[in-house]
């Protein structure tokens, strides 16, 4: 041995520390997570009564030869792999989850095998024990008689007697054999029709009532996320403020009526350092990252208590849409990409109108769309509706209402801001503008990263997903002070006098104070102009104003007020009054700078 081998370090020879370094080294760079996530033990699983072949075939060979009957042997045979839901369809269990089935690929083939197994009940079909009974009577009655010879004259009563009774020994055994062989022949004939199609779509609608589920009995664990290699479940170790939030992998259950998975394996020592590489460049702030893994993590659950909805905004090539698609590509089935069209714009459907976009969404976790067009309004009352966790009658074309109560969040993404009309707390709390500011350079765009980062690090984006599950359910949202900056100036781009009204004036209800149009008008041309706000003509201003009266504004008091327009002498407003910093009429000039740019105008049609 080499003397430079003999070299410790700290008691470990160089050799071996040098192996141990390329070792973390390697575990770093095949993705292994170093701070890989606790896992608890999983629950024990149930034991499940299963019949064998011969149970089943006895079991099937007792229904009657109708419809019903057919429907039961479904039943018997595969009853836990099937259920039918009411307004969707029927559902097959694929091992993992609740399929639904509406080419009929799943359930229909299993309707066909009922109905071939059919041909085998016929050797079951063998006599009773009393009929049994019958046939070893009269197989015995058979043998007295050969013995006894014909009957004759000479015979006493009690002789004959014994004649006759043998005689119908034998006739009850021909009856019995004979209506055996009607029950086979018989059997074998129902077979037959049973393939027909006819009466397979009769044998799965008489079934249907007895494996029936409602829309919402599935996906009803809020806590609960099937992946690939079992279902997470979130839990609480203790009740109350100091509890901690952990996971454990159960393995997949019919019984738990999931019809979702997710496209990857949940490994708590998976890693993903190429993905965090790019977060790092796409999203420097490292509050907004966190920000961005708790609200993904959130996506996981089935909890709505959070009423908000994410935008991702910022200019091409700046990783938001490649973020965003590899977060729907790994929550699979749990994840619903939509047009803008159902988010946005001046399209409106009757109340009896069918909803086949919405009619999508039960189970979902996570819905996304992207890119509004400059100018776009979005549909303020269907956000309000989709984000505050209330049932939602929807329906598919040419079918009947059901309800569907929301599970999932949204992130809409874009390079334009779409416009929201409604100034009200109600739809701004629920909206968190999240600014992508990176642009990366056209020559160092990866066109494949995607596909590299969902070919080797799937398992690790999806570990910090459940991360972020994990956090968010400890700590809360946390909605970063930057985030809440940039949605608070994109409410004041999108109702610039509701602005101005809210930020520059005072509004008391009081009759004493009192402002004209005129007054109004040059109050907010110097806030604008201090602001940078886009300039609207006075006419515009004017026209728009009464509407603002319909609202209520928070006064110096604190409390809620409302002003008034009055048409005496003139019009006025009572109840409200231009801050002292904003009174008086502004120097004239040029019009204040807008925020907006020269092809990004302010849409006059506001």
């Amino acid at each position: 041995m080499k003397e430079k081998d003999k070299k410790t370090n700290g008691g470990v020879p160089e050799d071996v520390a040098r192996m141990m370094a390329m070792a973390a080294q390697q575990r770093r760079m095949y993705s292994i997570n170093p701070d890989p996530l606790p896992v608890a033990e999983p629950e024990p699983a149930e034991d499940i009564l299963v019949l064998s072949d011969e149970e089943i075939l006895e079991e099937c060979s007792e229904q009657p030869e109708t419809d019903i009957g057919n429907a039961n042997r479904l039943l018997i045979r595969f009853g836990e792999l099937i259920r039918h839901v009411t307004h969707v369809g029927w559902h097959g269990y694929d091992g993992k989850r609740w399929l639904e089935d509406a080419s009929g690929s799943v359930v229909r083939r299993l309707a066909h095998r009922t109905a071939e197994f059919i041909d085998d009940e016929a050797v079951r079909l063998d006599c009773s024990e009393e009929e049994q009974a019958k046939i070893a009577a009269g197989k015995i009655a058979r043998e007295e008689l050969k013995k006894m010879g014909k009957a004759a004259k000479d015979w006493d009563a009690a002789k004959l007697a014994e004649y006759e009774r043998l005689q119908k020994d034998i006739e009850k055994m021909d009856k019995v054999e004979k209506d055996r062989s009607g029950r086979i022949s018989s059997r074998h004939a129902h077979a037959k029709q049973a393939a027909g199609t006819s009466k397979i779509n009769n044998m799965l609608q008489e079934a249907a009532p007895y494996c029936s589920l409602e829309v919402l009995d599935l996906n009803k664990d809020l806590l609960a996320l099937n992946c690939e290699n079992g279902t997470l479940r979130f839990f609480c170790s203790e009740v109350g403020d100091t509890g901690k939030w952990q996971i454990r992998v159960d393995p997949h259950r019919s019984a738990d009526l999931i019809s979702k998975l997710c496209e990857a394996r949940f490994s708590q020592d998976a890693g993903a350092p190429m993905f965090h590489q790019f977060l790092q460049r796409v999203m420097p702030n490292v509050d907004y990252r966190a920000f961005l893994q708790r609200y993904l993590g959130y996506c996981l659950l089935g909890l709505t208590g959070e009423q908000c909805l994410l935008f991702f905004y910022g200019a091409g090539r700046n990783g938001k849409s490649t973020f965003v698609d590899i977060m729907v590509e790994i929550l699979g089935d749990y994840a619903v990409s939509m047009s803008i069209d159902s988010f946005a714009g001046d399209s409106k459907r009757g109340g009896a109108e069918a909803t086949p976009d919405l009619a999508r969404l039960p189970g979902a976790r996570l819905v996304a769309a992207s890119e509004p067009e400059m100018g776009v309004h979005l549909k303020d009352a269907l956000i309000k509706t989709l984000t505050g966790g209330e049932p939602i009658a929807v329906r598919r074309l040419h079918q009947d209402f059901f309800e569907l109560i929301p599970q999932f969040k949204i992130i809409l993404s874009g390079n334009h801001k779409p416009i929201i009309k409604d100034d009200s707390d109600g739809i701004w709390r629920r909206v968190h503008l999240v600014p992508w500011e990176i642009q990366i350079p056209e020559d160092e765009v990866d066109k494949t990263l995607k596909e590299k980062l969902l070919a080797t690090e799937r398992d690790g984006i999806f570990a910090w997903m459940v991360k972020g599950a994990l956090e968010y359910l400890q700590f809360g949202l946390r909605v970063p002070d930057g985030v809440r900056a940039a949605t608070a100036e994109y409410r004041e781009e999108s109702d610039p006098i509701g602005a101005f009204l809210r930020n520059a004036c005072h509004v008391t209800g009081a009759d004493s104070d009192r402002e004209s149009p005129e007054n109004l008008y040059n109050g907010y041309v110097r806030y604008a102009k201090r602001e940078g706000l886009a300039d609207i003509r006075q006419a515009t201003f004017t026209r728009r104003l009464p509407d603002q009266t319909r609202k209520s504004w928070k006064g110096p008091d604190g409390f809620m007020h409302q002003f008034q327009r009055i048409r005496s002498n003139g019009t006025a407003y009572l109840g409200i009054r231009v801050r002292e910093e904003f009174a008086g009429k502004p120097d004239i000039g040029s019009p204040p700078e807008g925020r907006f740019s020269d092809d990004e105008p302010f849409p006059e049609s506001f």
